[in-house]
């Protein structure tokens, strides 16, 4: 059941979710505060948040670079951080590393979604941005 947001005041919303993250999920509109709060405490979270901006995206990679997996239309950057970490690499964020990264992990979660590993997909990447790693 959603509590709608006019119900509680923005500081008691926070305080909620400092005190327990999954508080966000009763609110039917967090703020971007909240959401951040949540996602700081526990990245899985995102994955209930479809309308997470790019900060808060970015607060759950870097927490939990797997969470990229579970978000609903992650950024560019985002998935380009959630690769890096991922995988230990230090890439140069250029257009084409950045769409190989977005490719990736769209593959992955369809890879993950279909049973089958990732191990081709990060081979491809990895062939594909090889001329760009730092």
């Amino acid at each position: 059941m959603s509590t709608e947001n006019k119900m509680m005041p923005e500081n008691a919303r926070l305080a909620a979710v400092l005190a327990d993250p999954d508080m966000i999920l009763k609110f039917k509109t967090p703020s971007e505060k909240a959401q951040m709060a949540a996602v700081q405490r526990k990245p899985e979270l995102i994955g209930h948040l479809p309308s997470a901006t790019e900060k808060v995206q970015l607060v759950a990679v870097l927490r939990s670079a797997e969470s990229v997996l579970l978000m609903h239309a992650p950024s560019r950057r985002t998935c380009f951080m959630a690769v890096e970490k991922m995988l230990g690499l230090d890439l140069l964020p250029e257009e084409n590393v950045l769409d190989a990264a977005e490719k990736l992990v769209l593959r992955m979660k369809r890879d993950r979604n279909e049973g089958k590993p990732d191990t081709a997909a990060i081979e491809e990447f990895l062939t594909e941005v090889k001329p760009y790693k730092n």
